[in-house]
């Protein structure tokens, strides 16, 4: 694994957010694969790998208990509990993820090209924090293994919390904590941004755009600007499957299927809870369908209970 490992999390959450799909992790792939030159392999951390891209390596989650930790605020919003990804910080991390990695978040748009990110000789870099509450953004790292390692040797639930009060977020909260300011980071002048910025600086100077928090890029919020529109999505060529909202759906839907398999499937509410398959996506209006569809990377589709109209219009 001499190559640079372009490496997500993708776990299960019982009963918490369920937000994040195995398209996403595909649609990641696709965007680093368009933007990215230098030799590199892609990876997903994940005890969940069915529907994800069998080009993409699967790592099984290294053994972590989560911690509970009170946010900057101490109320509990339901924000992720990232502690886990610290394991990236063991010291035999280049047994599990390789010698060298970038770790970025799935909630990504990539639009340009991602060379200038990685072709650099630090042992350590991060995303860049908004405000004082959180110097060091999870979103995006890169570490060479062995790196900071007293990130994991100094770690302990009792400590960990005490960062939680201080700093925002989890893993990172700890992270600002063991490290404190002077790490190399990315920010707006290295074309790396939030949605929270999307109206500082031009639009083609951006690189990637991180969503902490809502909205997510695959949500109709999101998918309404056209920056995002145009780079979140898979590669074109693939066969989808729309349930929509009307009584001819099933009917519709046999005789699609009767013609071939799809490779993926968007729904409107109501069909979504009677599927019983997997389903990527659900579109609440015909507008949102196609734009679920480009995302999705469906160039031809079968509308099932839907007037049919092109994917392009």
């Amino acid at each position: 694994m001499s190559n640079l490992q372009i490496i997500s999390w993708y776990w299960r959450q019982p009963g918490g957010r369920t937000d994040y799909q195995h398209c996403h992790v595909n649609i990641w792939a696709a965007m680093v694969r368009r933007h990215l030159t230098l030799p590199h392999e892609l990876a997903c951390v994940t005890d969940t790998p069915e529907g994800i891209d069998p080009s993409i390596r699967i790592i099984p989650p290294p053994p972590f208990d989560d911690v509970y930790l009170p946010t900057w605020d101490g109320l509990d919003r339901g924000l992720p509990k990232c502690l886990r990804r610290i394991t990236m910080f063991r010291p035999d991390a280049a047994r599990i993820f390789g010698e060298r990695f970038v770790c970025m978040d799935l909630d990504c748009v990539i639009g340009g090209s991602l060379d200038p990110l990685f072709d650099v000789a630090d042992d350590f870099r991060m995303y860049r924090g908004t405000n004082p509450a959180r110097p060091y953004n999870g979103s995006m790292m890169l570490l060479t293994a062995g790196a900071r390692p007293q990130v994991w040797t100094e770690f302990t639930p009792e400590r960990a919390i005490e960062a939680g009060r201080r700093y925002l977020g989890s893993d990172q909260a700890w992270i600002s904590h063991c490290l404190g300011p002077g790490e190399a980071t990315w920010g707006p002048e290295h074309g790396v941004n939030w949605w929270g910025s999307r109206f500082n600086g031009p639009v083609d100077e951006r690189r990637i755009m991180f969503f902490p928090g809502d909205p997510k890029p695959w949500d109709q919020r999101a998918m309404r600007d056209s920056w995002i529109a145009e780079h979140y999505r898979m590669e074109p060529g693939r066969r989808g499957l729309i349930l929509g909202p009307f009584a001819s759906v099933w009917d519709d839907a046999e005789a699609a299927l009767e013609a071939g398999d799809f490779d993926g499937v968007i729904a409107f509410p109501e069909p979504a809870r009677h599927w019983p398959g997997p389903i990527d996506a659900v579109a609440i209006s015909e507008r949102h369908a196609r734009r679920l569809a480009q995302m999705l990377g469906f160039s031809e589709v079968a509308w099932c209970g839907l007037t049919a109209v092109s994917v392009a219009a």
